[in-house]
């Protein structure tokens, strides 16, 4: 059976065998993603961390946070490089005059953006368990760190919750099938994530001073963002 996408491009007819076959690779790759997500939480010793009696909150200037924001804007960077993987699904058949999927590009788009979606969701989580400082309490001298768990959830909540939650929808993989929509989707998902990443940025080099450890990590990391913003500018 045809289809046609928004653009007025004819879809190819599918094939249930390599469509079937398509999929479980898909599955197969967020299944590997989910493993790794997983070695990830025990690799930042997330039992240790929240394991305490002050209500299981974190500290925002403990060096777990520090560690995992670090990691956190690294991940959305390369988000940002995922992202345009996606328009290279969609291609040609000459052969039979219409618009395929190519299954490679699929799977390789959808599981790293199923990858960076994972991560984007665990930091979310963490949000909700990160205390903070009011600025009132500095009037009695050095700052007190909230650990009511209402406060920090109200506070998230009026302040980055919905960008973050705009930022991680998957809003790529369901619009695929038109491209006019999947170019206003890829894009309009990058507002809220440089929105969450530069003051995030700011503060972890504000505390650190660095993001990575080395030198030549951090001059690659350097050279990326270069390359990665001489791409969008062309």
């Amino acid at each position: 059976m045809e289809a046609s996408t928004s653009s007025g491009h004819r879809l190819c007819p599918t094939e249930g065998p390599s469509s079937n076959s398509a999929l479980d690779d898909i599955r197969g790759g967020f299944d590997r993603a989910s493993q790794r997500i997983r070695s990830l939480e025990g690799s930042l010793r997330f039992d240790s961390v929240f394991d305490n009696r002050e209500g299981r909150i974190l500290d925002p200037q403990g060096p777990f946070l520090q560690r995992w924001n670090k990691k956190f804007i690294i991940s959305c960077v390369f988000s940002l490089a995922w992202d345009p993987l996606f328009f290279y699904i969609p291609v040609i058949d000459r052969k039979n005059k219409c618009l395929k999927f190519d299954a490679t590009w699929e799977i390789l788009a959808c599981v790293l953006r199923t990858v960076s979606d994972l991560v984007y969701l665990l930091h979310i989580i963490i949000q909700f368990r990160t205390g903070f400082i009011a600025p009132t309490s500095f009037v009695y001298g050095r700052g007190t760190l909230n650990k009511d768990p209402v406060a920090i959830a109200r506070r998230y909540l009026l302040s980055y919750f919905f960008v973050d939650v705009l930022a991680v929808l998957p809003l790529p993989q369901g619009s695929l099938a038109s491209n006019g929509l999947l170019k206003t989707v890829v894009f309009s998902q990058y507002a809220p994530r440089l929105f969450r990443i530069y003051p995030l940025y700011k503060e972890v080099t504000r505390t650190s001073g660095i993001i990575t450890e080395t030198a030549w990590a951090s001059a690659a990391f350097n050279l990326f963002l270069y390359m990665l913003a001489s791409h969008y500018e062309t």
